[in-house]
């Protein structure tokens, strides 16, 4: 190709399109999406033609038709340029259709539908016509995956817990063959059956299947390797004075090797304040469920959307990013702070030293430092997380974990762990990252890490224990531990007989839990709580964006690094449950409750956009309260009225304003 073709510009992009549509595909990402593209998307469209609520939207490769699927049992094919129907296929499901799929390599003839009447068939586009069925699923089918490299192959999640492989070259007989099909069945940390929500297939990598089910744990399996899963035993043994220890038994005679693929066969991936590690007794564990997820164009990436919670971000590719209930096996314990302690993070660590800010950042520090004071701190963590992208530092990860520290909003003590974690690293004599650390260690009941931390603390900063935060954290792991021993006395032994084979599936469980990764990005303002369909996607030329439905009708868009909230849309009258951006064009198709379903492209500067929402303070505030509110146990603390309730509120606030004070200010 000569310099000269190379050397093209934009016009000429947009006439070689139009003579050549096999670059489409180049044209887009040579176009660059700018963040006033995003600040200008609006509603292009409404596709009318379906009688029910639309749960499934799926672009075929060249993002030439836009199937829908609905609970009139229809799936639709749409022209998204001409804005209109290009056939209408009526199922013979009767249930509501949750999932629709172009099978690859049928030149978009064939799709795949998976509905809530136990069942997954595949259809003729052109005739209408049935091709074949699967009725072996004894739950919903919520979610179909299908690799580019596979054709006529189509993976399905059910909601009795088994992610089953189709061929439609293979019959096989529903539904006494069941067996054949099934790929692999999941069980929860109990030992039994939990349902499958969503599954995805690595387009870069189809041998990686990620699965989301009933409980907070992402699993990504390769499948290659899925029979070894089968091939060894888990023995769990744990005793007082030594870390938990697994065993494996190999149960066909296998190879060392095999063990090694058991082992590289699966991955747990969970945020940290989802675990269930606690030494606070009885605390309750939420319920979580993963309603979407999503590999990244590039495949190294993971998009997940938690029913009761936000939308995180994996980074597949960091293989040393633990969460932090498993820092205990992998740092270094110095025995002068203490026996018994299980993590230190600040050991062997070389300091770093204090460094001054680009002239940027320390305005934006300042900026944030001045929200903070005021109270503002989600507009204070809004302006840290800018200079975060910018400059990292200790000062900013410290200040930006006393915003969560101070806003408590699900999730913030662990994210602010997570940064004095990092400040640590960066500078390991950070004395406010440290005792923050302590704070965040004893909120999330890691008693003995917290006392730990702040034992090395005293020894560290000894004049600072007269201090009214450092007061206030020692009286509060005081009081913990002294309701840990009145909550013992109201616990009911749990005789529940247990059989071999769930004892061994227990041990499964505990043992991959126990090598989970944690995350990399989180995004929240958004509520997930109504439906357990809810999706999240990755946007724009560089997927530089983040996209998720929400409860009240919006959807919100993300930056995908900082983690800012930049836009939010009234996409719905009530919920927004599908967001599905084209696999090329600048283009987003949404739907929900409503019988339409919506095109979202960037308007003209004349148009006034009147679906744009503008308070999303406000509205984040709302979600966060509707998303930590149980109905539930609402009726339940209005039953309990007069009886013996456990304080759930701190009584220190480690001083009267922990964050504030002479001790634990913010660094100017």
């Amino acid at each position: 190709m000569s310099s000269a073709t190379n050397r093209r510009n934009i016009l000429q992009l947009i006439r070689d399109r139009e003579l050549n549509d096999h670059i489409r595909t180049k044209y887009a990402l040579k176009s660059n999406l700018y963040y006033k593209c995003i600040s200008k998307l609006g509603l292009l469209a409404q596709l009318e033609g379906h009688q029910g609520c639309v749960n499934c939207l799926q672009w075929n490769l060249n993002g030439s038709t836009l199937a829908s699927a609905s609970d009139d049992y229809q799936v639709i094919l749409w022209d998204p340029f001409l804005q209109k129907v290009k056939t209408t296929i009526k199922t013979l499901h009767r249930g509501n259709i949750f999932s629709v799929k172009f099978i690859p390599s049928c030149n978009d003839d064939v799709v795949a539908t998976g509905a809530g009447d136990w069942s997954s068939h595949t259809y003729n586009v052109t005739t209408g016509h049935k091709l074949s069925s699967c009725n072996c699923s004894h739950g919903r089918v919520k979610r179909l995956a299908v690799a580019n490299d596979t054709p006529s192959v189509y993976w399905s999640a059910s909601e009795d817990g088994c992610i089953s492989q189709h061929d439609m070259r293979m019959s096989h007989q529903c539904p006494t063959e069941k067996s054949k099909i099934t790929l692999v069945t999941i069980y929860g940390e109990s030992g039994k059956k939990i349902e499958a929500k969503c599954l995805d297939i690595n387009q870069l990598k189809t041998e990686q299947l990620a699965v989301g089910a009933n409980d907070q744990y992402l699993r990504l399996y390769d499948r290659r390797m899925i029979r070894s899963l089968s091939s060894f035993t888990v023995k769990h043994s744990i005793s007082k004075n030594s870390p938990s220890k697994f065993d494996f038994v190999c149960t066909d005679n296998c190879a060392t090797e095999t063990l090694n693929e058991f082992q590289s066969a699966l991955q747990y991936y969970v945020p940290g304040h989802m675990h269930p590690y606690t030494e606070i007794l009885p605390r309750k564990q939420r319920s979580y469920v993963i309603t979407y997820l999503t590999f990244s164009p590039d495949g190294q990436e993971l998009l997940v959307n938690y029913g009761g919670d936000y939308v995180y971000l994996y980074n597949l590719m960091d293989q040393a990013n633990n969460a932090f209930f498993n820092v205990p096996k992998v740092m270094k314990v110095p025995r002068e702070h203490g026996e018994g302690s299980s993590i230190d993070i600040t050991d062997d660590l070389v300091p770093v030293p204090h460094s001054t800010l680009p002239d940027k950042v320390e305005k934006l520090k300042l900026k944030a430092n001045y929200l903070f004071e005021k109270g503002e701190y989600t507009a204070a963590i809004y302006i840290y997380n800018e200079a975060i992208n910018i400059y990292k530092c200790s000062v900013l990860f410290s200040n930006r974990a006393a915003a969560y520290i101070k806003r408590k909003w699900e999730g913030d003590y662990y994210a602010a762990l997570k940064d004095c974690v990092t400040a640590l690293k960066l500078e390991p004599n950070h004395m406010k990252a440290h005792f923050r650390l302590a704070v965040c260690l004893c909120e999330l009941g890691m008693l003995k890490d917290s006392k730990m931390y702040l034992d090395q603390f005293t020894l560290k900063y000894p004049l600072y224990k007269n201090s009214a935060a450092y007061k206030g954290l020692q009286n509060d792991l005081r009081n913990e531990e002294t309701r840990n021993k009145d909550r013992r006395a109201y616990l009911t032994p749990n005789f529940e007989v247990l059989h071999i084979e769930q004892i061994e599936k227990i041990n499964f469980e505990k043992y991959f839990s126990s090598r989970s990764k944690d995350y990399l990005h989180r995004y929240y303002g958004h509520c997930n709580t109504s439906t357990d369909i809810k999706e999240a996607n990755f946007f724009g030329n560089k997927n530089q964006f983040i996209v998720a439905g929400s409860d009240d009708g919006l959807f919100y868009v993300w930056d995908k690094h900082t983690e800012n909230n930049l836009l939010l849309l009234d996409g719905d009258s009530s919920i927004v449950n599908c967001v599905q951006p084209h696999p090329s064009e600048f283009l987003l198709a949404t739907s929900g409750i409503d019988n339409e379903v919506k095109l979202w492209s960037p308007l003209s500067d004349d148009v006034d956009n009147a679906l744009k929402v503008d308070n999303y303070k406000t509205t984040a505030m709302i979600n966060q309260s509707r998303m930590m509110t149980d109905p539930f146990d609402i009726i339940m603390n209005n039953m309990r009225r007069g009886s013996f309730e456990f304080p759930t509120v701190r009584e220190h606030e480690y001083g009267v304003d922990p964050l504030s004070d002479d001790f634990d200010c913010l660094m100017s």
